[in-house]
Parts: structure tokens; sequence; C-alpha cells
């Protein structure tokens, strides 16, 4: 028999720890695809907001275009009413003028004698039945027979020679301008004395005196 001892067992290092095995990763493609998506919808977004954006731009533009558009055409129906209510009454005056009288040249020339030759008898065949007589500042006389008009007319005798039927625009004006420019019409025939006293010649439509204006001095006027 053999009495030999037994081989000793050699001590075994331990054992590592077994890892336990982690997931997989996941592929990349998915996250690509993922990207992909997530990058469409948001420029789809993107397109659609701005889309939306131009659209309310424009129609806000039209409406204030719309707006606008209205607004001129009102003030240009204005502007037409207007001048269709100033053409009817340049048409009216146009019509009461044609219907006027003019006086003739040779009535005005014997206006102008009477008062140069303080015969003013000479010119009541020229008088309205009745008319008015106005002196300035004093506001009389009112209205008068051609009879009474002749009387009133003797005022003029303290107007100085000579007296000047041929005034210029510019004077003629600058009473139309004044406070008593009613009495300084278009057609008017009007004088003036050597000392400024004025006179002026009112005609109605047939021809005929409806009116004398007297001023002491054209300062007045």
């Amino acid at each position: 028999m053999d009495f030999r001892e037994p081989a000793r067992l050699q001590p075994q290092a331990p054992s590592q720890p077994v890892e336990p095995s982690q997931p997989a990763p996941p592929q990349e493609k998915h996250k690509g695809r993922a990207g992909r998506w997530l990058r469409f919808l948001l420029a789809v977004v993107l397109i659609a907001g701005a889309g939306a954006s131009a659209y309310y731009w424009r129609d806000s533009e039209a409406k204030d275009k719309d707006q606008l558009s209205s607004s001129q055409i009102d003030q240009l129906e204005q502007q037409n009413s207007k001048l269709q209510k100033d053409l009817k009454a340049a048409q009216g005056d146009a019509a009461k003028a044609a219907d006027k009288a003019v006086p003739s040249a040779d009535t005005l020339k014997k206006i102008q004698d009477a008062v140069k030759a303080g015969k003013y008898a000479d010119i009541q065949s020229l008088m309205a039945a009745k008319l008015n007589i106005i002196i300035a500042a004093s506001e009389g006389l009112g209205t008068r027979t051609s009879a009474q008009a002749v009387a009133d007319l003797k005022t003029l005798d303290t107007g100085s020679d000579p007296w000047n039927f041929a005034l210029t625009t510019a004077v003629v004006s600058a009473y139309q301008d004044g406070d008593y420019a009613q009495y300084f019409p278009v057609g008017a025939l009007v004088g003036k004395a050597a000392n400024d006293q004025v006179v002026s010649f009112v005609f109605n439509n047939s021809g005929k005196i409806s009116a004398i204006f007297i001023a002491a001095n054209a300062d007045i006027l």
C-alpha cells in the first residue's frame, strides 16, 4: 500500500463576478428617423405660420385700402356735390344777368352830365317809380319817389368839380370790399368828386335807377 500523502490542493483564485448583460443600445438609424420627422413637423408648422401671417397681412392691407378708397370716394362725392351747387348758382346768376337790361351808353352819359351840371331833374325819367336813397353814415333816407330823389340829389352840390366817372378797377374794388359793398354792385355807375364825395347809381333789371348811394367822403367807405 502506498502511504504517501495525497497532493495538496492549490487554492484557487476567486472567480470574477459575472457582470449582468446590458441591453443593446437602440440602433442609430431609429434616432435618425425620429429627428428627421421632428424637423419635418417643425418645417410644416413654420410654413403654415408664415402662410397665415401673410394671409392676415394681405387681408388687413386690403381692408385698409377699402377703407381708404371709401373715404376718398366720400370726399370726391362731397366735392362733386359742392361743384354742382356752385354750377347751379353760377347758372342762376348768369340767367339773371342775361335777363337784366344793361343801361345804355346814352343813359350813363345823361346821368354823368346831370351830376356835373347839377340838373338832376334831367334824369328823373331814368329812375324807377320807387327807389332807395342812402346817405352813408346817416343810413337815410330810404324808399323815395323819383320826384323826391331829384330833390335828394341836391346833396351832390357840395361835391367839387371835376367829377370822375371813370374810376379805376382798383378804386371800385376797394369800395366793393368795404362796409357799403352792397351799394357798389357790378354794373353800378360810380363817380367821385375832387373833394372825395362819392355817388353810386344802381340799376334794376329794367335798366332803371333803383338806388342812389351818396358818401360825403371816400374815407368812410
